[in-house]
This record gives C-alpha cells, sequence and structure tokens, in this order.
C-alpha cells in the first residue's frame, strides 16, 4: 500500500492536510484535521512544522495498520469496555454457534463464511488485531465497500466472481445480527450499522424465482430419472410445498388421518421453526411411496444430498426439454405460483408455506398477475381486427 501526505487549499487560505491511499487500483483518502496557515500568519513555521510532524506520526501508524492509539481510550465510554479484539471475539461467537443445536448446519456456514470475509476486510486495512470498541460507522461503511467492490469469490481459484447481491445481502444482515450479540454481551456499547443511511446500506434486491408451469411440470413427470426416490420426493413438494430440509427429515409420523383426509403435520419447521399442516390432494398422495410395515419414525423419503439431487434435477430437466435452473427449491416455488393461479387466496397459501409475512407470498401472486395479464393480452391480440362494432 502507497500512502501519501497531501494538502488542499482552503477559502482561508489555509490548506488540509490529508492522507492518499493507494493500492491495488483502489483510492481513497483520509482527513486528519490537521492544517498548515499561510507562511505570512503569526508563528506559521512553527505552527506548520508541528502539524506535518503529527501528520507523518499518523502516517506511519496507518503504514503499520494502526488507526489510533489503541494504548489509550478515544473516551470515557471505551474505557469501560473490554479490550477485545474483533477476529478473537468472532472466531468464538460462531463457535457457539456452532455448539447450540438450535442453529442449523447451513447457519453455522453462512457465518463461518461472513467471518472469513471480515478477516480478509481486516488483513486488507492491515488491521488483524483491530479492537472491537474501535468499531464505528466508518469501519462498517469500509466493510461494505469492500464487500461489494473489492472482494471476490474463491470457491473456483481460477475464475473468482464479485458476490451476488443476495450473498452480499445475506453478509450484511449476519453481520448485523453479530453485532447485536457482541453489544447484548456488553463488549459493544452500540450497533454503529445502524447510524448508515438506507443509501450506505446494501439493499435487498427482488430476486427472479425460478418456477414450473403446468406444461413444464407434466413434463418433468413424463421424464426419465437415474434416482426415482428424488423424483417422487421432488414431485411431492410441488404439491405441498415443502423445502428440502423438510422432506430430507420427514417421517411417517408426519402424515396423519384427520376428518377430511391425510395431512403433513410438521411441529417445526427446520428453516424458520413454525408448526405447519398441509392437506394432502390426490396429486400428493400419488407421489407418497408405499408404507409397507415402516415404523412411525422410519423416513418417508430416503433421499440424498441437496447438491445430489440438483444434479439429477438438472438432468431430468434438460431430458423434458425445460432450459430453466431446476433446483430442489423450483418445487416450493411451482406450488405457490399453482396454488395462486388455480384461485388460492394469498393468506391461505401463505399459511401453507409457512411464510412469517405476506409480504413473501406477494412475490408469487406478482408473478400469477404477469402471467394473467399475458394472457388477457394474447386472448386481445387474438381478436384484434376481428370484432366489428356496430353503431
Amino acid at each position: 500500500m502507497k500512502i501519501t501526505i497531501r494538502t488542499r487549499t482552503l477559502k482561508t487560505g489555509s490548506r488540509s492536510i490529508y492522507l492518499d491511499f493507494y493500492e491495488k487500483g483502489k483510492r481513497w483518502n483520509e482527513y486528519l484535521n490537521l492544517f498548515l496557515v499561510p507562511d505570512d500568519a503569526p508563528d506559521a513555521r512553527r505552527l506548520n512544522e508541528a502539524a506535518m510532524a503529527k501528520a507523518n506520526e499518523i502516517k506511519s501508524k496507518r503504514m503499520l495498520g494502526i488507526d489510533e492509539d489503541e494504548t489509550e481510550a478515544d473516551n470515557n465510554n471505551s474505557k469501560q469496555l473490554p479490550k477485545r479484539i474483533f477476529a478473537d471475539w468472532l472466531d468464538s461467537h460462531i463457535e457457539g454457534i456452532r455448539r447450540n443445536p438450535s442453529y442449523s448446519p447451513a447457519t453455522y456456514c453462512n457465518y463461518r463464511s461472513c467471518v472469513n470475509i471480515i478477516k480478509e476486510y481486516l488483513k486488507h486495512r492491515r488491521k488483524p488485531r483491530f479492537l472491537m470498541s474501535k468499531i464505528d460507522k466508518k469501519f462498517i461503511v469500509g466493510l461494505l465497500d469492500f464487500l461489494k467492490n473489492t472482494y471476490k469469490n474463491t470457491k473456483s481459484p481460477d475464475n473468482p466472481k464479485e458476490l451476488s447481491f443476495h450473498t452480499l445481502h445475506l453478509h450484511q444482515s449476519t453481520l448485523v445480527r453479530m453485532l447485536n450479540a457482541a453489544v447484548k454481551e456488553g463488549v459493544m456499547d452500540r450497533n454503529p450499522f445502524y447510524s448508515l443511511g438506507r443509501h450506505e446500506r446494501i439493499a435487498k434486491q427482488q430476486s427472479e424465482r425460478e418456477y414450473l408451469t403446468k406444461e413444464e411440470l407434466l413434463a418433468l413427470i413424463e421424464a426419465p430419472t437415474t434416482n426415482e426416490t428424488t423424483k417422487r420426493a421432488f414431485l411431492f413438494c410441488c404439491f405441498t410445498g415443502l423445502r428440502y430440509s423438510d422432506v430430507s427429515v420427514l417421517t411417517w409420523r408426519n402424515i396423519k388421518q384427520v376428518n377430511g383426509g391425510l395431512v403433513v403435520s410438521i411441529q417445526a419447521m427446520q428453516k424458520t421453526g413454525k408448526q405447519i399442516t398441509i392437506p394432502l390432494n390426490q396429486s400428493a398422495l400419488k407421489w407418497l411411496p408405499d408404507r409397507n410395515g415402516c415404523k412411525p419414525g422410519e423416513k418417508v423419503f430416503d433421499i440424498t444430498c441437496l447438491s445430489a439431487c440438483d444434479r439429477c434435477l438438472k438432468k431430468m430437466a434438460a431430458a423434458a426439454g425445460i432450459e430453466k435452473n431446476v433446483s430442489f427449491h423450483t418445487s416450493r416455488h411451482a406450488f405457490a405460483v399453482l396454488a395462486l393461479a388455480a384461485g388460492g387466496d394469498i393468506y391461505t397459501v401463505g399459511k401453507l408455506l409457512g411464510h412469517t409475512s405476506i409480504s413473501s407470498t406477494q412475490v408469487y401472486a406478482d408473478v400469477v398477475m404477469e402471467t394473467k395479464i399475458e394472457a388477457v393480452n394474447r386472448f386481445t391480440n387474438y381478436f384484434s381486427g376481428q370484432i366489428v362494432v356496430k353503431s
């Protein structure tokens, strides 16, 4: 990293001193609240020499990766906070998440990935032992900028890629939750993220959700497969809206007989922890395997890992002539769209999906409305010029 002391002339005739940082094609400035007075000002030489000496002192600290003198507290509140190194606290925090059975392995992986990126940022700023008491709005803005403009996903070393909008927002949410936990533990006095303006935060992007039309679903039913169990589980989810995380652990105990027929009853969904009951219609029952004397605790679908299921489904989609990016989660989207298209109200469909907010279901309702508009337009175009209105 190259750091240069520069000045900028003010309207008063004085010059403001700032540091110009440059590294790997990226440049940023830090104003030091130090000034050079005009040469004809009283005692100008002594004042300017003192200002430049202070600027060089700060420059030397920045070269060593020190933001400020970390042996001294900035204010009375900082003196009351324990001196915790951010990277060390992050390690202990996610270890607690790993040991907590209420967190899924996927959640732990998300936290682990976020922590790794934060450590990359600390390394980028040459501050691996940065104190938590020093985390402020400037630090958070810099971290988010690093996420958006500098960090590259290194899962494929030969082809590093920028993080997607969804992943950026996920890491931002994880960061906020961790800082909130730090405040509760008393190692931070407040979460500086909340001082950011809306334009400074990473906005949540509305993602496009792949779903299957009725015709595509019928084509997929007829498609050959290398794994019949995966196919049956996927199609069962197309008519129930279950996630992979729930259907993969579904047992015969969850299939219950009620007055209206068979239902899937789950006490706590894997993702949300919400209780849910889904009636099984004839389409869903068709893909439910025979029980054959299985005990209540045995799994309904003995399916493989999610990645293996997705590979199987992509082959099925290709065989069916479906060009969409079909994954196991597509079944959930298909259920939502088809249920709404069939006349289901948004509130009921949201309850069947286990949504905690109606806004989550609204995404599918918007898709259905677009489809209806297209159908009306095709209807209009078909009769265009063929209908004559007599006066």
